[in-house]
């Protein structure tokens, strides 16, 4: 199944530890990315599997729903010799000096249930319509607000997933992630206190994707000081021995 779960409403959350339900994370990521975007070459997954080189230096975490069925995944690639996939993807250009590979993670493959997209004009992402709202947000994917929640608009699968990778990160000792995206996710990140730093050039890579750089730590000392709200909510449930000294 997935440890260390963390429960809102009917979804669950937490680092996959279940062989069937990594396949099940590998069988979504086919949908959203062979299926129902064209980013990958259907002949190169002839079992129904997005999968890739970097699996195995992988921490992958999901959502669940109530039937246990995947509906959200994200993963953490740790270093390797193979290096990171975002080095092999462009040209990374730092104003300091560049991150420690074995305390780096790099974000990748985050992907939500088409069914649970609110909205028509909702990307693989569902976060277009917080973006385009002028108050803000959006309701979760279901329509309902989670009591830790109370008060805030957010889509709660991308949140969620964020925030046990962030809890991994944090038990493991990781004080840099990389990230390659579309625009809009940094956007929706920034908007929620994520602090991220282009460094480099937008490249084709499955659509228009920009390398990005965050310093956890900054991260959360800028959280903290922006959102405190937020800042609590992601550490919620955190053990004390890994929450960092703010």
């Amino acid at each position: 199944m997935i440890s260390k779960s963390l429960i809102y409403d009917r979804f669950r959350f937490g680092q996959v530890i279940d062989d069937d339900i990594l396949k099940g994370t590998f069988r979504m990521r086919y949908e959203v990315y062979v299926d129902e975007f064209g980013f990958e070459d259907e002949a190169d997954h002839p079992d129904g599997l997005e999968t890739d080189k970097y699996e195995k230096e992988s921490i992958h975490f999901a959502c669940l729903n109530e039937t246990n069925s995947v509906v959200g995944t994200i993963r953490l690639v740790l270093h390797s010799d193979k290096g990171f996939p975002i080095e092999h993807a462009t040209k990374l250009n730092f104003t300091g000096e560049k991150p420690e590979p074995d305390k780096t993670g790099e974000i990748s493959r985050l992907t939500v249930s088409k069914g649970l997209r609110r909205r028509k004009e909702d990307g693989m992402y569902g976060v277009e319509s917080y973006l385009k709202r002028k108050e803000g947000g959006v309701l979760p994917d279901d329509g309902t607000i989670p009591k830790k929640m109370a008060g805030r608009k957010n889509p709660i699968i991308v949140l969620g997933l964020y925030q046990v990778m962030l809890h991994e990160s944090l038990r493991q000792g990781l004080t840099y992630w990389y990230m390659i995206t579309e625009k809009k996710i940094f956007y929706a990140l920034k908007k929620y206190g994520f602090l991220f730093h282009q460094i480099g050039e937008p490249v084709q890579y499955h659509g228009e994707r920009i390398p990005y750089f965050a310093d956890i730590h900054e991260l959360l000392v800028n959280l903290k000081q922006t959102d405190a709200g937020m800042y609590n909510f992601l550490l919620a449930g955190l053990e004390e021995a890994y929450r960092p000294d703010i």
